[in-house]
């Protein structure tokens, strides 16, 4: 899969030093089902915004006492402590590449940082250097390899390489060790929709993550046009419209539904009845 540019993955309203990064692909209608739900749908804007602001990629854990960190990370060397603070402050200025750049040396100081490892692949992830995000959570994984959201962040990682069953299963095993996160559901569906498996599994893991993802609605409105079934269209449309909408987005949900409705066409609709290419 080509180098898409990442905008955010965490609050599904995009923060603004994220939204530079737009540069998803487009699908032509009269694109197969099999390839029309793979990663070209894959709206990293949607999946990014849950990661990149999400709390634990940005501080340092305190061993809560049912279930406390690894010993080694209660042994991280001050100074690899100030790299990881100076990479969020980095990150909360918008600072994608410095953020990376101080967490790289957190993890020189120390290699055994396994928060650094994973907040590090994220970085990555944002900058559009998937293999070395997919490097960064395998080694936090050959750390902890019982961590449901490490699994879950590689899963994207592989998404976005087009490297779909290897996705599909850290997305399996991040679902065993915590089957709660929606992420982890919506990656799921992803990965196995890219295989060309439309199966009823996927469906439902989009419906069950379509509260936190907006964009799985425009998915299932695909599968639906696909299928002949317009009413579930124009459902899955009202749903992704009731959420906050992509902005490059929204325009084109609104022209399908008014299309497959038989109203008339809001203002910059095309004149013609097409299946609309989605960001």
């Amino acid at each position: 899969m080509k180098r898409m540019i990442v905008s955010s993955f965490i609050v599904l309203l995009f923060a603004s030093h994220l939204a530079a990064q737009r540069n998803l692909r487009r699908v032509p209608a009269g694109t197969s089902s099999t390839s029309a739900f793979g990663t070209s749908y894959l709206d990293s804007t949607d999946p990014l915004s849950l990661f990149y602001t999400r709390p634990e990629a940005n501080r340092i854990p305190t061993p809560p006492s049912a279930n406390p960190i690894p010993v080694t990370q209660l042994r991280i060397p001050s100074k690899a402590l100030k790299e990881f603070e100076r990479a969020r402050k980095a990150f909360q200025s918008g600072e994608i590449r410095i953020s990376a750049e101080h967490l790289q040396k957190a993890v020189q100081i120390y290699p055994d940082f396994i928060e650094a490892h994973n907040a590090l692949g994220l970085r990555f992830v944002q900058i559009g250097e998937y293999q070395k995000a997919v490097t960064e959570h395998k080694i936090a994984l050959s750390l902890d390899p019982r961590n449901a959201q490490t699994h879950q962040d590689l899963s994207l990682a592989l998404l976005l390489l087009n490297r779909n069953q290897e996705a599909e299963a850290e997305a399996r095993q991040a679902l065993d060790l915590d089957p709660q996160p929606p992420a982890s559901r919506y990656f799921l569906a992803r990965a196995l929709l890219a295989q060309g498996h439309l199966t009823p599994e996927a469906i439902e893991l989009l419906h069950q993550s379509e509260h936190a993802f907006p964009n799985a609605n425009l998915v299932l409105a695909q599968i639906h046009f696909t299928a002949g079934r317009t009413e579930q269209v124009i459902a899955a449309l009202h749903r992704y419209l009731q959420a906050p909408p992509d902005p490059d987005n929204k325009q084109k949900a609104e022209c399908w539904v008014a299309q497959l409705s038989q109203q008339p066409n809001p203002t910059g609709c095309p004149a013609e009845s097409t299946r609309p290419s989605f960001r």
